[in-house]
């Protein structure tokens, strides 16, 4: 019983891990930068207004501004979007 129990365990285990390495994956989002701020900017969507937490790494923030329609690629943690990436479109 107790090896049943030790496989499994290790099953369990190989199978949730692919699912934490995709969570921390980049996503992408086409939108219009409506305000930039030090540590974040607000955008528009065709669905809606979302904020983006910026910083030292986020790369390419100077194509952020406002009015200029861009190509963000960001994560999210702890529900916060964190900009990885912003390119001009």
């Amino acid at each position: 019983m107790n090896l049943k129990r030790t496989i499994g365990t290790a099953l369990l285990a190989l199978t949730l891990v692919p699912a934490y390495v995709a969570a921390a994956e980049d996503m992408e989002l086409k939108a219009t930068v409506v305000s930039k701020g030090e540590k974040e900017i607000k955008v528009k969507t065709k669905d809606d207004e979302k904020t983006i937490l910026v910083g030292s790494k986020t790369k390419g923030l100077e194509n952020a501004k406002e009015g200029s329609k861009v190509t963000i690629k960001y994560t999210e943690k702890e529900g916060q979007l964190r900009a990885t990436e912003i390119n001009p479109r």
